[in-house]
């Protein structure tokens, strides 16, 4: 199990959910929009800089907590979907998830991630 988190450019938003929406066994996403900067503004004033210029942009965190099986596809969609090839981007973070469990069927591991779908699978 993973988890992912991306800090996109909040005008991309809406492209990437529809994006990552058609990826078999999507789990489900947090967005929470923050605000922050990379390490183009990473670095103490200059000299003749303006200290009270306001070096956070806004960004948008995504969040997907996924199994194995569907990391590469999720990679994919969410890297593609969010990017124009201009600085800003964002980043993608993968890290490992040691445990999850579904609060109201007390489901643990990988099930726990899995959406409750009916019989019939919307991607089919």
């Amino acid at each position: 199990m993973h988890v992912v988190v991306a800090f996109v450019q909040p005008f991309l938003l809406e492209e990437i959910v529809d994006a990552l929406r058609l990826v078999r066994n999507f789990p489900g996403m947090s967005v929470s929009k923050v605000r922050g900067f990379g390490r183009r503004c990473a670095h103490a004033p200059h000299r003749g800089e303006a200290t009270e210029v306001e070096p956070f942009e806004d960004r948008v965190r995504i969040e997907i907590y996924c199994r194995g099986a569907e990391l590469t596809p999720i990679l994919d969609s969410l890297s593609s979907s969010a990017h124009t090839g201009n600085a800003g981007d964002g980043k993608i973070f993968v890290t490992p998830l040691e445990r999850a469990v579904r609060i109201r069927t007390r489901e643990e591991g990988p099930e726990a991630l899995l959406c409750g779908y009916p019989a019939e699978d919307p991607h089919d």
